[in-house]
């Protein structure tokens, strides 16, 4: 019997994940990129189990954002992220493409914190865990509207740097993006689009 997903969409067909920390957007793009209803929290960590979009030719997949989320003891964000590696693990060679959210305002932040407590960033981590499970991987720079614009550059180029470090043996795709303000939702489609040509598969109409 055909695997489903927690919407009842059976999930044999090939899959492109959503993923990223929460509150970083996810749900806000897919909405974008697809105009499907997707519901968007306004609370960090407001999708807590997969969202399946059937497109046709292939499933999209918003995962439960990992990190802080509302109302969550420390024990049950852990599981969450658990789940979120677990359930990709499991979805195997369905994943044709991947895309990771980032929060390119709040990104350097982060890490600075990550790393003076001796952890790597979870950003970082989650690149070199998608780059080793899925064929392609799009990073996207959500909320760059929310730096000033002389910081932009160098915020991009900085998170740049430090994902080539991370995987240097894969050719970093990454797109800059606000969400909110509906900036750079054609440059993901197109990036999108030719990652599965590339793959010889079919084209949704996004």
């Amino acid at each position: 019997m055909p695997e489903q997903g927690r919407s009842g969409v059976e999930v044999e067909k090939p899959m492109v994940v959503f993923a990223g920390r929460s509150n970083v957007g996810k749900s806000s793009i897919l909405r974008a990129l697809t105009g499907r209803r997707v519901v968007v929290g306004k609370k960090p960590g407001s999708t807590r189990w997969e969202r399946i979009i059937d497109l046709g030719p292939l499933l999209l997949v918003d995962t439960p954002g990992f990190g802080h989320m509302a109302r969550m003891s420390r024990r049950d964000i852990d599981r969450m992220k658990t789940h979120v590696v677990r359930q990709l693990e499991a979805w195997g060679e369905r994943i044709v493409l991947s895309v990771l959210i980032v929060d390119i305002s709040l990104f350097r932040q982060l890490v600075d914190r990550w790393e003076r407590r001796g952890e790597i960033p979870v950003d970082i981590e989650f690149y070199s865990f998608l780059s080793e499970i899925s064929p392609d991987v799009i990073v996207v720079a959500n909320k760059i509207d929310k730096l000033r614009k002389h910081q932009r550059e160098v915020e991009v180029s900085y998170l740049r740097s430090r994902l080539v470090a991370a995987v240097p043996d894969r050719r970093l795709t990454l797109i800059t993006m606000s969400a909110r303000q509906g900036h750079g939702i054609d440059d993901l489609a197109n990036a999108m689009s030719l990652s599965l040509k590339r793959r010889g598969l079919p084209v949704p109409d996004w």
